[in-house]
C-alpha cells in the first residue's frame, strides 16, 4: 500500500511541475516581448543623432519592428488563454466559455494592453502616411512616443500583477 502512494505522489509531483511549466510559458514570452519593446522605444532617442541613409533604414526597422510588435502582444494574450485552458484541463475542469473571462486585473490588463498597442501602432501609421504625404506629422509623433511612455509604465504595473497572479496560481 506504501508504494503505491509513494507513486501517486510522484504523479502529483509531474502534474505540478507541467502545470508550472506551462504557467511559465506566458511570462517567459512577456518578457521577451517587453525586451523588444523597449528597444523600439529607443528610436526616440537614436532618431535624433541619426541622418541619411542610415536614419532612414533605422526608421524603415522601427515600423517593421513595430508591425511585429502588436502580433507579438497578441501572441502572448494568446499563449496566456492557452495556458490557462490547458490548465484547466490538467486540473480536470470541465471547458467552458467562462475560462475566456479574466477572473483578476492582470487578465483583464491584457486587453487594455493590447487595446493600448493598437492604439501606439495607429498612431505610427498615422504618422509615416502623414510623413510620406508631406503633411504635418509632429503632433501625432509627439502623441506616439508619449502614449509608448505611458504603456511602458502600465507594462510594469501588469509585469508585477502577472507575477504576484503566478504566486497565487503555483502556491
Amino acid at each position: 500500500m506504501k508504494e503505491r502512494t509513494q507513486d501517486l505522489k510522484r504523479v502529483g509531483f509531474i502534474v505540478d511541475a507541467t502545470q508550472a511549466l506551462i504557467l511559465l510559458i506566458h511570462p517567459i514570452a512577456a518578457l521577451l516581448v517587453i525586451r523588444e519593446f523597449n528597444r523600439q522605444r529607443k528610436w526616440r532617442a537614436l532618431s535624433t543623432t541619426l541622418k541619411g541613409e542610415e536614419r532612414t533604414t533605422e526608421l524603415q526597422n522601427h515600423e517593421r519592428a513595430g508591425d511585429l510588435m502588436l502580433r507579438y502582444v497578441i501572441l502572448v494574450i494568446g499563449i496566456g488563454f492557452l495556458a490557462h485552458f490547458v490548465v484547466a484541463i490538467v486540473d480536470g475542469e470541465s471547458i467552458k466559455l467562462d475560462l475566456l473571462i479574466p477572473g483578476h486585473f492582470h487578465g483583464w490588463g491584457g486587453f487594455l494592453g493590447l487595446a493600448l498597442t493598437y492604439y501606439l501602432w495607429n498612431l505610427g501609421k498615422k504618422t509615416s502616411r502623414a510623413k510620406e504625404l508631406g503633411n504635418k506629422f509632429a503632433m501625432t509623433k509627439n502623441l506616439h512616443g508619449k502614449v509608448s511612455d505611458v504603456i511602458m509604465i502600465l507594462i510594469a504595473i501588469h509585469a508585477f500583477l502577472g507575477f504576484l497572479y503566478l504566486l497565487q496560481l503555483i502556491g
